[in-house]
């Protein structure tokens, strides 16, 4: 029995298909990760102890694929080892099946796998859509090489748009900067279906779930991203909308509830 326990658990870390009604999320695993604690801020020595008593965070990085309105959407590809491109054939995805590619930001863990271990574009057939502040600050101010060397793969395919626009039928990009200036988190639409793809609105749910407040170093600018994961996750409450995350445990999808000052999965 605890050999098949075993293998059940390592299977199910593969990848996971849920359907909501006209919206089928098929969850992307690329890897686990344990750092310490020390990327915390604003968390106190006591509710350290309390939330993370091994003095470690248990976070994962994740991508989605969506199937809805007849169209497949690849939300962010993982980093740049091909991991998202094989989770993909395990689902019956080839690279050149993925048409439209969503990016939430430009940390590596999110647009790195557009390329493939040669440098080339991995998804050679896909459109991918980046906000434009997004773009502008990696790009034109930043001029970080590593994006710009792998939009270069998708030349003439690189779309951008405002948040707060309707980048396709049934997706909404929503400005939720402060991980990133342009960071986007996208509310999606089916029949009576909806789902919030959130980027890095929350990257350790032990402790940023109860103590929404607590930012981590990635954090651009740390003020701005509190607010913003306040403003969704309190929205996802009230209109029971659930959220699925590159950083969520696996799955990467929650539903929310309000708890005092912070929030609790159910």
């Amino acid at each position: 029995m605890k050999k098949f326990l075993t293998v059940l658990l390592l299977c199910l870390l593969v990848s996971c298909s849920a359907r909501a009604g006209g919206i089928e999320t098929v969850t992307l695993f690329d890897r686990q990760s344990k750092p310490n604690t020390s990327l915390l801020i604003g968390a106190d020595a006591e509710q350290i102890a309390r939330y993370c008593p091994d003095g470690k965070l248990k976070g994962n990085v994740l991508a989605f694929l969506v199937k809805m309105k007849g169209r497949a959407i690849l939300f962010d590809t993982g980093l740049p080892d091909g991991r998202i491109a094989a989770e993909l054939k395990k689902n019956g995805f080839a690279a050149e099946d993925i048409k439209t590619i969503l990016l939430t930001h430009l940390h590596r863990d999110h647009f790195g796998g557009l390329l493939d271990a040669e440098g080339k574009a991995a998804f050679p057939n896909a459109e991918v859509y980046v906000g434009r502040a997004e773009r502008a600050w990696w790009v034109d101010e930043k001029k970080d090489q590593n994006v710009i060397r792998a939009f270069a793969q998708y030349a003439g395919r690189i779309h951008e748009f405002e948040s707060g626009a309707r980048v396709m039928p049934g997706v909404k990009a929503l400005d939720t900067g402060g991980h990133t200036p342009g960071h986007v988190s996208f509310l999606l639409k089916s029949g009576k279906e909806k789902l919030l793809i959130i980027g890095d609105l929350i990257h350790f749910t032990g402790i940023q779930l109860p103590l929404p407040d607590v930012a981590v170093k990635y954090d651009v600018d740390p003020v701005k991203a509190t607010e913003a994961r306040k403003r969704i996750f309190d929205y996802a409450c009230e209109k029971g909308i659930p959220v699925a995350g590159m950083h969520i445990p696996f799955p990467g999808t929650l539903r929310l509830k309000k708890t005092g000052a912070g929030y609790e999965a159910y």
